[in-house]
């Protein structure tokens, strides 16, 4: 029977094991530390092989979340692309000031006052809010938050832009004596906003939030105006999954995807891309913007183009959009401090 029980303890380690070592790369884990490369140049890869596919390349000094260790190899983000680096060739820190950019929330989280489970709770972050990392600390981000410092658990934040030291990067936005003043101010919200709290055309749309392709039709929105119709018919997408190139709910959106398909909708062309989108209509600003008005951003991630990110403005400061694979389609505050620093402007359609 002790043979038989051993067995059975041997045989349950070793599948636990075998599970662990099956985690793909995008799997949400505590972070371990921050690496900087050491060598003059160091190429991301797809497996913890020579032979496998070449991501990316990072410039000495640039700096990775390393997520693991697998063998000679680190599993690291880099540049918001997960891959695999030589372990020689980075320093491996477990504490370090660093500004990696904003970051959202995964989930409701409590920001503490240490980078343990036993710090004091400073304040309480929901989901889809955003928070600016300015470190790493054992397992836990570093971050400016509403205007205060805390810790974040690093399995409990996706990042949404490159890191500030690393070559190309265009960030540079933050100012931490600032960060009190430009965020206390700013309302908190979260992914789950319902549409009864953008505008009142927009409450009586948005009961749907499966990805299937049975959207309806734009004409059952009941808005008075052509930009209260388009916020109508764009909360029906609510929940609906972000797929890179997508602009049609029987596949998911990309963010300027989900624009284009509900603007053609309504018998408008508006641009397959944010950049082109700019260009759809009178250019407004944050002051003067309508339910149903395109918002367009820039900066969202590195990228040469003059806009990276658009949505629609549903009204009481709130715009839905395509954010992210993880989170899909959500509604965000756009005084978010995140989007705030990044808007462009507002674009009216009609």
């Amino acid at each position: 029977m002790k043979k038989l029980t051993k067995r059975l303890v041997i045989l349950f380690v070793t599948v636990c094991m075998l599970a662990g070592m099956a985690l793909p790369a995008h799997a949400t884990e505590l972070k371990t530390g921050i690496g900087v490369v050491t060598a003059s140049s160091l190429r991301l890869r797809a497996k913890p092989n020579t032979d496998s596919e070449i991501l990316a390349t990072a410039r000495g000094g640039d700096c990775v979340v390393i997520i693991r260790e697998v063998d000679d190899w680190y599993l690291v983000n880099f540049n918001l692309e997960i891959g695999y680096m030589a372990k020689e060739y980075i320093e491996f820190n477990d504490k370090k000031n660093v500004k990696l950019g904003y970051a959202m929330f995964d989930c409701s989280s409590n920001v503490r006052s240490a980078p343990s489970i036993e710090g004091g709770i400073v304040s309480q972050a929901p989901k889809s809010e955003t928070c600016f990392i300015i470190g790493f600390n054992s397992d836990w981000y570093k971050v400016s938050f509403n205007g205060q410092i805390g810790y974040v658990r690093s399995d409990l934040l996706t990042l949404l832009e490159t890191p500030y030291t690393n070559y190309g990067s265009k960030g540079n936005t933050y100012v931490e004596n600032s960060a009190a003043k430009t965020t206390e101010s700013k309302p908190k919200t979260t992914a789950s906003s319902s549409s009864s709290n953008s505008s009142s055309s927009s409450s009586s749309s948005s009961g749907s939030s499966s990805s299937s392709g049975n959207s309806g039709s734009s004409s059952a929105s009941t808005g008075s105006t052509l930009g209260e119709r388009v916020a109508a018919y764009a909360m029906q997408f609510k929940g609906y999954r972000y797929v890179y190139g997508g602009s049609s709910p029987s596949t998911g959106f990309d963010c300027s995807g989900m624009v284009y398909y509900i603007y053609k909708q309504f018998g408008y062309n508006v641009g397959r891309i944010c950049t082109a989108q700019l260009s759809a209509g009178k250019q407004v600003s944050r002051a003067n913007l309508r339910p149903g008005d395109i918002v367009v951003f820039e900066r969202t991630y590195t990228s040469s183009s003059r806009a990276t990110h658009s949505g629609i403005y549903i009204g009481n400061g709130q715009f839905i959009h395509a954010a992210n694979t993880r989170l899909g389609v959500i509604v965000t505050s756009i005084d978010n401090e995140y989007y705030a620093s990044r808007l462009i402007c507002g674009v009216h359609v009609g």
